[in-house]
């Protein structure tokens, strides 16, 4: 009887710790885009994004961060992933916001502070990554 019970705990504690690695999660920002770059390795300035959607999302596997194109002001981000804002940056090309969200599982450190949520205001347009937007924004 012990080790049918014992069995079963081993299967359930399994499934629970391998089940998140492999079932399908939809992108970070799905409320907000169709489209998302994808981020492969964490730090990548530039190396390692793909372009996906919603569809080809669950294609990639090891995934470090996304960012999207959106049009939601920056206030509704906040608001949506129960957000704080910790500082902001302008440069000639727009505003950069940095936030943390409990709700985000990555995260990297900007300025000695826990940064998991990146948002631009630019003049070509808004774009939204976790745990920063890499590349060209």
């Amino acid at each position: 009887m012990f080790k049918n019970f014992a069995a079963i705990l081993a299967v359930i504690a399994f499934g629970l710790t391998f089940y998140p690695l492999y079932s399908e999660k939809p992108p970070v920002f799905c409320a907000y885009a169709d489209e998302y770059e994808i981020y492969l390795s964490a730090g990548s300035f530039g190396d390692n994004i793909a372009t996906a959607t919603k569809a080809t999302f669950a294609n990639f596997t090891g995934v470090k961060g996304e960012s999207c194109k959106l049009t939601a002001p920056y206030s509704q981000v906040l608001e949506d992933f129960s957000a704080t804002h910790l500082f902001s940056e302008t440069t000639e090309n727009g505003e950069s916001y940095y936030a943390y969200s409990p709700k985000l599982r990555y995260k990297t450190y900007v300025k000695g502070k826990a940064v998991n949520l990146h948002y631009f205001a630019g003049k070509s347009g808004n774009r939204l990554g976790t745990p920063m937007i890499f590349g060209s924004f």
